[in-house]
This record gives C-alpha cells, structure tokens and sequence, in this order.
C-alpha cells in the first residue's frame, strides 16, 4: 500500500504559508541600525542619521569639541513639512517615521545648543519596505498560475480517492 501525504497537513502549510505573505519584509532587522549617513551639516554642528525600522537615530556633534547635544527639548525635527515626534535617548534623538512612505524625504533640524537656536536642513532616503503580499500583487499572474494549479491538483487528488473508495 502507497503511502499518502495528508490533505489537511497540506492546507494547514499554504494557510501558514498565505498568512505569513502579509509580515512586512524590511531592510534591516529590528533592533539594528544603518551605518550613519551625513543629514546636515554647519560650521557648529554636524547631523549623521542611523536608519531602523519606523525610525531615525540623529546624532548631532559639535565641530568645536566633538561632544555630542544631548538633552530633552533641544531638537525639533519636521519631515517633508510636518512636525515628526522626537524623543531623547542615550544614543541620540530618535525621530519617528512611522506612516512615511520609502524613499528621499527633506528634513528640517531645529537645535539649541550653547545659548543659540540653529536650523539644519538636508535630505533623508529612507527604505522601501514591501510585504510578501505586495510582491505578489504585483507578480499576478504567476500567484494566479500557482493558484490555479494548486486547485487542480487537489481536485486531481478528491476525484482520485472518490473513485478508489467507489471500487
């Protein structure tokens, strides 16, 4: 007797496997940061940003000493116009980009730092990020194709055990 692979332990792997589709893919793992790229820079203040997901690290250092700004309340950032949340951390200012899209974004630094406010301007590129989903929306027609088959074989398989329990 020939053995059988079972039907409903192969459902259970494509509904694991369709569910899981839907988990964002990003460009770099939870937890770690990009190396720093140059965001601004004056002749007091230089501003590097570490990219994570959903978020930028900004390091802001002053030219004279090399000592960084640190502090609550001494930054206030807006990405593309609007005013972004930043909170102060021991590693930097950690701005959110929650809800924006990838790619290069303008961003506007207000520091205060040595009894002066200072206004940096540059350019951030943030990562697309891409779910399984979205790739197969937009490869279609071969999720169509795997579809399409995956049901005939599974009909393929009912007619064939119908017909054996027939006999």
């Amino acid at each position: 007797m020939r053995a059988r692979a079972a039907l409903p332990a192969a459902a259970l792997a494509w509904l694991f496997l369709t569910a899981g589709a839907a988990w964002p893919l990003r460009a770099c793992a939870a937890g770690t940061a990009s190396p720093p790229v140059p965001v601004a820079r004056s002749a007091r203040l230089v501003i590097d940003a570490r990219i994570r997901p959903d978020e930028l690290v900004l390091s802001i250092i002053r030219t004279r000493n090399h000592t960084p700004v640190t502090g609550a309340g001494k930054v206030t950032v807006t990405l593309d116009g609007h005013a972004a949340k930043v909170s102060a951390q021991k590693d930097g200012y950690v701005v959110s980009t929650d809800g924006l899209h990838g790619g290069k974004h303008s961003i506007a630094v207000v520091v205060a730092h040595d009894g002066i406010r200072e206004l940096l301007t540059g350019a951030v590129t943030l990562p697309t990020v891409s779910s399984t989903l979205e790739t197969l929306q937009k490869h279609s027609t071969w999720a169509w194709w795997v579809l399409n088959i995956a049901v005939l074989l599974l009909a393929f398989r009912m007619i064939s055990n119908k017909k054996k329990k027939s006999q």
